[in-house]
């Protein structure tokens, strides 16, 4: 009996724990195909095929499922195939995907000893009946089994120990789970559809990750809805990633910001090094009536506390999200949510678009608010009673400045100072989208020098008393930015250049003269002159 698990990843970089999972647990010999979304479907279908096995198992999301329903629709007319599919996408409204895919059978919620259940049900022509969580037809019925939660996580074997993974570990990103379930129940989230909370026995992970780094992984992603639902649990994994993570490591975390202990911020703020942890802290919508029609418990003031202290730190790099189109949130509304947000000054500020997930309570209310939405994944909003079709593309203008302009990290100190000075950042950032617009700024293609230049523009353009200090932190921003002499957008003609330099040289003669002229750029900065040096080895910048 020949098994295939498919995994088709939304990036090369991701690690499917899923698939892995259901290798790991199951004595029946399995195969793990890996893909992107790039790949195209005549190549997966052509590496299938060629297998010819007896059951195909496929882990669906929102990113995959339109290529594996038509995937699998290919494949019923080439192969005698069994076709499984599982994960979140399919699990909570399975009885549609029945009936619109030529799929055999879909496991609902937790799959690892489903799948096993299931192979053993086809390996020895039983009854399905007893698979749990599989839905399945029968004398041209839907049958579909009640689910079982794995209540012991720690019954699960390791979905990290395969040789095969071991040369690819120090390049891809390590996805690890530390509990299941979430203890809150937003409107608009399928975790909301788990409140059952576990936890794996934290000196299992902690041998886990070890592995994971004595084989070269450097970038980890706790995939737990609130990571720090038991601060106890929290903190002692955190001290254990600070004694033994390895240099230039990366662990992300999901936090929910105002259940946050203040205790526990301050412990890291005094023992994490800098840039080791990275924290996604949800804050969706800070308009109360929004969140209550959505379900969610947040205290701003708390949680907008918990976040300053973080950022005083200066140590943990948080991540910020909103949602664009939540119940009551108007265009007015959500300038409000995002000026308070983005006044945090986090390192990202994610400015995502509600989805309209099947099976989560806000899909069931669309009609309530007057939703529509996209009918293909990832089921996007285009309007509600709330936002117009035209206000909701105005917050995708915004989004795609504040990710050039600010997530991308290029000029933050220079973007922190004029948004400072302006009465609304959002509508700054509206008024640059369309400045850009008109000058034919490609938002996907662009040179470095270009994303500069065009920003020192419009400030030039639109707070003329600002641009001179703005500029000049531009330029520093630009020039330290590169290791080697950069192509320079500002005019750099400098009168009496050669007496500049010779007069810097003797401020500065540590540097001899022929490495201010060959290694050395020179520009005014308000009322100095910045020098940045480029040597082969090093960057030196200063101001005379």
């Amino acid at each position: 009996m020949k098994t295939l698990l498919i995994a088709i990843d939304s990036k090369f970089i991701h690690t499917n724990l899923a698939v892995r999972y259901l290798k790991a647990n199951t004595t029946y010999e399995t195969q793990i195909m890996e893909f992107t979304i790039k790949d195209s479907i005549a190549f997966i279908l052509d590496k299938i095929t060629k297998e010819n096995p007896d059951i195909i198992a496929f882990s669906c999301y929102i990113w995959n499922i339109e290529m594996i329903t038509h995937i699998t629709n290919e494949l019923k007319s080439k192969l005698n195939s069994i076709i499984l599919w599982g994960g979140p996408e399919v699990s909570y409204d399975a009885f549609y995907y029945m009936d619109n895919s030529k799929v055999d059978y879909i496991i609902k919620g937790e799959g690892e000893l489903a799948f096993h259940e299931f192979l053993s049900a086809v390996d020895k022509v039983i009854s399905f009946s007893q698979v749990s969580g599989l839905m399945y037809r029968e004398d041209n019925k839907i049958i579909s089994n009640k689910e079982v939660i794995i209540k012991d996580l720690n019954q699960l074997k390791s979905p990290y120990r395969f040789d095969n993974d071991t040369s690819n570990i120090h390049n891809k990103i390590q996805y690890i789970e530390t509990s299941r379930g979430c203890p809150f129940h937003c409107s608009y989230c399928l975790a909301s559809l788990e409140n059952n909370v576990r936890f794996f026995d934290i000196e299992k992970v902690k041998t886990e990750i070890l592995y994971l780094v004595e084989n070269g992984g450097k970038t980890f992603k706790f995939l737990d809805r609130t990571f720090n639902v038991l601060p106890k649990y929290a903190k002692e994994m955190f001290s254990f990633i600070i004694q033994n993570h390895p240099e230039n490591a990366s662990f992300q975390f999901e936090i929910t910001g105002d259940i946050l202990k203040e205790e526990l911020i301050h412990f890291l703020n005094e023992k994490a090094p800098s840039n080791l942890f990275r924290f996604e802290i949800g804050i969706q919508s800070t308009n109360i009536k929004t969140n209550e029609a959505v379900l969610r418990i947040q205290n701003n003031k708390v949680l907008f506390h918990h976040i300053k202290l973080l950022k005083e730190g200066n140590i943990v790099d948080m991540h910020l999200d909103l949602i664009a189109g939540l119940p009551y949130e108007t265009l007015q509304i959500f300038q409000m949510t995002f000026n308070e947000v983005f006044l945090m000054y986090a390192k990202e500020l994610q400015l995502g678009f509600l989805k309209m997930l099947r099976g989560t309570l806000i899909r069931d209310e669309a009609s309530k608010y007057g939703y529509v939405h996209q009918q293909m994944s990832p089921y996007e909003i285009l309007n509600n009673d709330f936002l117009s079709k035209e206000d909701v593309l105005i917050i995708h203008e915004v989004e795609e400045i504040l990710e050039i302009f600010w997530n991308k990290g290029f000029m933050n100190e220079s973007v922190e100072w004029i948004t400072r000075k302006v009465e609304s950042v959002f509508s700054w950032f509206y008024q640059f989208s369309k400045f850009l617009h008109k000058r034919d700024f490609d938002f996907h293609r662009y040179q470095l020098d270009e994303v500069f230049s065009s920003i020192d523009d419009f400030v030039k353009e639109t707070r003329a008393s600002d641009h001179p200090h703005f500029t000049s932190l531009l330029k520093k921003e630009y020039l330290l930015r590169h290791s080697i002499k950069p192509k320079i957008w500002w005019n750099k003609n400098l009168v009496s250049k050669n007496k500049h330099l010779r007069e810097i040289q003797k401020e500065y003669p540590k540097y001899a003269i022929d490495d201010y002229y060959k290694y050395g750029v020179i520009t005014p900065y308000d009322e100095d002159y910045l020098v940045v040096l480029y040597f082969p080895n090093e960057t030196i910048s200063f101001t005379v």
